[in-house]
């Protein structure tokens, strides 16, 4: 029926055919050769590996930029804090779990941990520029309201359009479209309130004695990591500085460039082959055989046998399941045909 929970349907079928497997006689046994929600939980169990992957990059890359265990865990926090404001409002709104709204969640991911840096990062900005914590809070706030603000507003106007597409497509995206705003709206809160709160409480000032754990950082990871990659990012920022340069001095040959990249774009845009949704492995094979008209139903059935004995054959073939005599088109019955 429409609105049903496909895996809670697998689950309750399987529950049920487990039990009326125990009247069966003896030597009578059931296999499961066709499951939709195969895919379907695959997929969801890749997306969630994809967000924790995530989360874990997160970390990371803040512990390596910014080289101390308290700025990672404002961004650690703002992660779940959003994630579970947006399960409340897609709990309200009637939204599952599926694969389009778990990879919304995902593409949100990015935007969160955005918002948390941004905010960290220029804290911690002004830290070294020699205020205390609370006082470089207030000052960081005063430059990146305006910036989150205007980025959460600009990213719910490209995506709320799309959860009013009408037809199937509408359909299709709108659990996507309002995932990724949900999210995006929390995150900017967050960003605005509990971010700054734990950035004044969590950070210190670098005149300040540094923490046991922040000093074993330091010693285990200061000489071979901290230290060589602060060289290549300061060399690299000095490249970057001479690259932007060039690149005014010599603004009009830039703006061409420009002009013909996105001349190029709109060209690769029409020329690329479209489609609906792309292609998918899903796990399973569908082969038919289609006889002369004067095929008798037996010789169907033999043909149809010899298809699921040799997809047997294969390695990575568990089941097969044949219907001689049902055609293709239509799922008619028809003697010389066979799925």
């Amino acid at each position: 029926a429409s609105g049903s929970n496909a895996i809670q349907i697998s689950d309750d079928v399987r529950s049920k055919m487990a039990e009326l497997s125990k009247g069966f006689p003896d030597g009578l046994t059931y296999d499961i050769v066709y499951d939709t929600t195969v895919f379907v939980r695959s997929s969801i169990d890749a997306v969630v590996k994809t967000l924790l992957e995530a989360v874990l990059l997160v970390v990371l890359v803040v512990v390596l930029f910014l080289q101390t265990w308290r700025a990672s865990i404002i961004p650690l926090v703002a992660v779940p804090v959003s994630l579970v404001g947006t399960f409340a409002f897609m709990h309200l709104l009637g939204f599952s779990l599926n694969t389009l709204s778990l990879f919304g969640l995902v593409l949100a991911i990015g935007i969160v941990v955005d918002d948390a840096i941004v905010v960290v990062e220029n804290v911690e900005r002004n830290i070294s520029e020699g205020l205390s914590p609370i006082a470089a809070t207030q000052k960081a706030m005063k430059e990146v309201t305006g910036p989150i603000v205007a980025t959460t507003l600009v990213l719910a106007a490209v995506f709320i359009p799309t959860a009013f597409m009408s037809g199937l497509t509408g359909q299709f995206y709108k659990q996507f479209a309002l995932t990724i705003t949900i999210s995006t709206f929390i995150s900017s809160i967050n960003s605005l309130t509990l971010s700054p709160a734990l950035a004044a409480l969590l950070l210190k000032g670098h005149g300040e004695k540094k923490d046991i754990l922040t000093r074993g950082m330091d010693k285990l990871l200061g000489r071979w990591l901290f230290e060589p990659f602060n060289r290549f990012f300061a060399r690299l920022s000095k490249g970057y500085g001479w690259l932007v340069k060039k690149v005014i001095r010599y603004g009009v040959i830039v703006g061409v460039l420009y002009v013909a990249l996105l001349g190029l774009t709109g060209l690769q845009f029409a020329t690329t082959p479209t489609g609906y949704v792309p292609s998918q492995d899903k796990q399973y094979l569908v082969g038919f055989a289609q006889l002369p008209d004067a095929a008798s139903l037996d010789r169907t059935a033999a043909v149809i046998k010899e298809m699921s004995s040799i997809a047997l054959d294969h390695p990575g073939v568990a089941n097969s399941i044949a219907f001689p005599g049902l055609s293709i088109n239509g799922l008619t019955n028809s003697p010389n045909s066979g799925i």
